[in-house]
């Protein structure tokens, strides 16, 4: 058993040095285990070391996480020495039957390492030998596969055996079996990832194009008057310096008024408002042809018009930065 054990792993380390990783998601699994048995306890002074066959097949629900069942088919020749319990063993001992239970996988580069615990049912098949009953059966056991192919790995497994049987009295059979399997995985495998592109640096984007709305609520005005007052001053000196800055920048003066008065007059009055913030722009140094006017009279108020105060706000000049 040591020898099978051995080789196996030998030929599982060649297999993952030139074999990506393969995991596979939800599908139908089938294979065979074969192996070597090892009686341990009472069955082994009945018995020598023998051979298991046991096919299988299952179904993942995840690459972590299925379950499968086993058909169990072993056989162990007869043990010269089983005298020693005045027991006289002419016959080879031959069991069949079946496990199923969960089987737990963890795909690591390109091998699958398994684990699993699984019950059933064992019946000796010749009536002369250590294994004669029919009893509940348990087997608990690991193992690692390697892919040949997408679909095909080669792997190697050991197991723990119990069967709730007496072997000729002695005490319940148990077995220790371990050898290789052959797995095929109806699964679709997992597209290995596209490696990085290489990809050139992306030149910087392009400052953003200045789109600002200067609104100069301190360029106020008196009611029915449109003249520059003291305090707005110091704003638009402030707007003409920025201006200067931004010597490519066009400029919109829009004149407002109050609700007090029809709206034809205040349509002028605003206009004439917004020409008054041109003229003291244009004076500060400011090109006439970078400045347009507009009067929107009464109709955009940024306060009520229903008190003094939001009157006052509401006479008033913007600038705002042409689109």
């Amino acid at each position: 058993m040591k020898r099978i054990m051995s080789w196996s792993c030998a030929g599982l380390a060649l297999l993952l040095a030139g074999n990506s990783t393969l995991a596979h998601d939800e599908g139908l699994i089938a294979g065979v285990e074969m192996g070597a048995v090892k009686p341990v306890d009472a069955y082994d002074q009945f018995s020598g070391t023998g051979g298991i066959v046991s096919p299988y097949i299952g179904y993942m629900l995840n690459e972590h996480f299925g379950l499968w069942g086993h058909a169990h088919a072993l056989g162990t020749p007869e043990d010269n020495n089983d005298n020693r319990r005045g027991v006289k063993d002419d016959d080879a001992t031959w069991a069949a039957g079946g496990t199923a239970g969960p089987r737990f996988a963890l795909p690591i580069g390109a091998a699958e390492f398994w684990g699993t615990g699984e019950v059933g049912m064992m019946t000796g098949l010749a009536p002369h030998s250590s294994i004669t009953d029919t009893s509940f059966a348990y087997t608990a056991g690991a193992g690692m596969n390697a892919h040949l192919t997408d679909r095909l790995s080669f792997g190697t497994f050991a197991r723990w055996n119990h069967l709730f049987q007496r072997a000729h009295g002695a005490g319940e059979v148990r077995f220790i079996s371990a050898g290789i399997s052959l797995n095929y995985d109806f699964a679709e495998p997992k597209p290995a990832p596209a490696p990085p592109s290489v990809a050139q640096a992306a030149p910087p984007p392009p400052p953003p194009t200045m789109k600002k709305k200067l609104v100069l609520r301190g360029v106020n005005f008196d009611f029915d008057k449109a003249t520059i007052r003291n305090d707005a001053k110091v704003v638009l000196d402030e707007a003409a310096a920025t201006l200067k800055e931004e010597g490519s920048v066009t400029i919109v003066a829009e004149g407002h008024t109050d609700s007090v008065g029809s709206d034809a007059y205040n349509k002028g009055l605003s206009l004439r408002r917004a020409t008054a913030v041109k003229d003291y722009l244009v004076k500060a140094g400011i090109s006439s042809s970078r400045i347009s006017v507009e009067g929107h009279g009464e109709s955009k108020p940024v306060a009520s018009n229903e008190t003094d105060d939001g009157r006052a706000q509401n006479r008033r000049v913007e600038l705002r930065i042409k689109e």
